[in-house]
């Protein structure tokens, strides 16, 4: 046989080789991308999960507003404020109530309030033309006395797509009183579905469990038509082949939570990359058969499994960064000067979070490391991160927080991973500082002497549901600083395996405020250089976070008065405030509105926190740093929180309008902010005006 006889049959040999090859390459790619679809498809239904079981939450938590209030069918109007009010995903919800339940009002009586431009309106709705009785959802919810999801469905003018969670509310008598229910908005399904493509033509879509659309892609970039034939596919009313005439290669289908998604790619899109590389492969391998004809098939080889080595490298390296991203955009990107943090993770993403923020002149801050490394590490890192937001951001003890995040963490933790978690809230009037340890590295205090804190360390978060978690208060002094860390610093490790530890900790902190008080930042900073320095060539084995909080208040003023419940001493606190206000110089109309404000609430202290002929005393604390004045009024009397009353409805003649109310809408006027929390039972309220 001739040289070119030689060449044009390893010409064909390789091309039959290259065909061979080419069909096995995209039986790998559908497995890569039907798994890869399952990916996707999980993290949205995971959107969805969460999104049901928050507004599912946020129904039991609050149900017991609405059955303290069933005496009243006006007060169990304005209990659904508190459901709505409660939850970002919640845009209405109504009581529908059992017919005759109140017969003053009549037959059917269904108050619904409604979410429009940041406020809440009330209305009833029932009536001749809207018998909710006969709705299925409610006979449903009556029948099986069970909560219920109703199938998503348009409302309203604007046709907003809407989600209704039925619940069932029973009296103090066992009686079915009403049925409550919470609408959620699902608009934003139709950006979470199409904003996670991995192709830029592929798209999902919700379906309900019937097969009805939901939610799908924008119209500007799919054609209704082409939506309307893959729902039909899916449903079984047209056969999967007249997806081709269109482009469509395959449609995934996933159940989610009550309904379906589905995922649609398109066959050249899919493709488009790997017959690019075997039109490059072709090219190389007729460039190399002119060369030398038995090197082609060796050459083709090493080709092809260099290409798909880079393809996979490129994309698990293209999926970490966008993963380290995300991570670091949830963590804060501006610090007060008192405050500063690092996170160096050991990987590409990792299991260490810090966060922080101010809310009532108070830092809120924590710390953790989850058990492991890594993808699973970090996902379950913005998971506690999102909930500590969510929490403290209405909550102020420690331990009721670590208790929430705690018993979410073991609801779904079906990896059995843990974290180690201190969070801690510090006044930035008078350094009180309440923490709480679930099993975290004690923080270490720089003042004038260093030392750990002495906290109680429990048990990490994600181990029993039923952890009881202890809650701590010290009082730092001005100047101190509190650094907390996770073990990425003392366990650090040389060429050599040998620890970093707490010594070399404490004589870098000496070394820092030996010439002087060093900031938060200049803390942090010598902490991460003497690490990486000790560790030298070594690989970083954990993730390293710090988090540095100086307690600088500014010149702060105090005073404090100790009344008795006896209202002939309010006297005394009209004075205390006067000379409180005369001495930062404030002027005559906030002056008084602030007299004004405290003589309301101390008044109501001394007529209802204590038993009638029980002595009791009432603690009066002022701190101002110039910029806003503080009063903290303590009591030991029975707990009420005043912040849960409702305001008084002025709109109403004396006549018909409630006993109380008045003084909290009062207060509330007058005072910029005001927070309460029951703590080593004593009754603690703020007021916060800005000067």
């Amino acid at each position: 046989m001739s040289r070119m006889g030689i060449v044009v049959l390893a010409a064909l040999m390789v091309e039959a080789i290259s065909v061979v090859q080419y069909q096995r390459a995209k039986r790998e790619m559908e497995g890569d991308l039907n798994a890869r679809s399952h990916i996707v498809l999980g993290s949205i239904s995971n959107d969805i999960s969460h999104a049901l079981e928050l507004t599912e939450f946020t129904m039991r938590e609050n149900l017991w507003v609405i059955r303290r209030n069933l005496h009243n069918p006006d007060s169990a109007k304005i209990s659904i404020v508190y459901l709505i009010d409660d939850n970002h995903h919640v845009t209405g919800g109504f009581l529908a109530f059992a017919p005759n339940y109140y017969p003053s009002i009549g037959r059917l009586y269904e108050p619904y309030g409604q979410k429009i431009n940041g406020h809440i309106e009330l209305s009833q709705i029932a009536g001749p033309d809207h018998d909710y009785t006969k709705n299925a959802e409610y006979r449903k919810v009556v029948e099986t006395r069970m909560p219920s999801w109703s199938d998503p469905y348009r409302y309203g003018p604007d046709s907003v797509s809407l989600a209704t969670y039925s619940y069932p509310v029973v009296d103090a008598h066992g009686h079915l009183a009403a049925v409550c229910g919470l609408d959620i908005d699902l608009s934003w399904l139709g950006d979470t579905l199409n904003s996670r493509q991995p192709f830029k033509s592929s798209y999902g879509m919700l379906l309900t469990k019937d097969g009805k659309l939901v939610a799908g892609p924008p119209e500007n970039r799919v054609p209704a038509e082409e939506v309307q034939r893959v729902v039909n596919v899916l449903n079984g009313t047209e056969p999967e082949s007249s997806l081709k005439g269109i482009g469509i290669r395959s449609t995934q289908l996933r159940r989610a939570p009550y309904w379906q998604l589905a995922q649609v790619y398109r066959t050249d899109e899919v493709y488009a990359r790997i017959r690019q590389m075997r039109l490059q492969n072709m090219v190389m391998i007729l460039l190399a058969l002119a060369i030398l004809a038995f090197m082609i098939n060796r050459y083709a080889r090493n080709e092809k499994h260099l290409q798909e080595a880079t393809v996979r490298q490129a994309l698990i390296t293209g999926e970490l960064e966008a993963a380290r991203s995300i991570q670091t955009e949830m963590l804060p990107k501006t610090f007060p000067p008192f405050v500063a943090g690092k996170i160096e993770p050991a990987r590409e993403v990792g299991g260490d979070l810090f966060d922080f923020f101010v809310r009532d002149g108070k830092l809120f801050f924590c710390i953790g490391d989850v058990s492991g490394k890594g993808v699973p590490a970090a996902m379950l890192m913005s998971v506690i991160h999102s909930l500590f937001r969510m929490v403290s951001q209405r909550e102020d003890s420690p331990s009721s927080i670590l208790h929430t995040l705690n018993t979410e963490l073991c609801r779904s933790n079906d990896s059995n991973m843990f974290v180690t978690f201190m969070v801690g809230n510090l006044d930035l009037y008078s350094g009180v500082l309440r923490f709480g340890n679930a099993g975290h590295d004690k923080p270490f205090v720089v003042g004038k002497d260093i030392s750990l804190l002495p906290s109680q360390a429990n048990l990490p978060l994600g181990v029993f549901p039923d952890t009881r978690f202890q809650e701590q208060v010290i009082t730092l002094d001005p100047g101190t600083t509190l650094l907390l860390y996770t073990d990425g610093l003392t366990e650090a490790k040389d060429p050599q395996r040998q620890l970093f530890g707490r010594t070399r900790v404490t004589e870098v902190l000496k070394s820092c405020v030996s010439g002087g008080n060093a900031s938060p930042g200049q803390i942090v900073d010598a902490l991460r250089e003497a690490a990486h320095l000790f560790a030298g060539d070594a690989p970083q084995s954990d993730d390293l976070t710090l988090l540095a909080i100086l307690f600088a208040p500014d010149d702060t003023v105090r005073e404090q008065l100790t009344l008795y419940n006896d209202v002939s001493g309010i006297d005394d606190l009209t004075a205390f405030v006067k000379d409180f206000c005369a001495r930062l110089g404030m002027d005559v109309k906030t002056a008084s509105g602030i007299r004004l404000a405290l003589e309301e609430t101390v008044v109501n202290v001394m007529n209802y926190a204590y038993p009638e002929g029980e002595k009791g005393t009432i603690q009066i604390l002022a701190d101002s740093n110039h910029r806003e004045v503080r009063f903290t009024v303590i009591d030991s009397g029975k707990p009420f929180d005043p912040t849960t009353v409702l305001e008084a409805d002025t709109t109403l003649d004396a006549l018909n309008r409630p006993i109380g109310g008045l003084g909290v809408l009062l207060t509330r006027k007058l005072m910029d902010s005001v927070s309460y929390c029951r703590y080593n039972e004593n009754n603690i309220l703020s007021l916060t005006k800005t000067i």
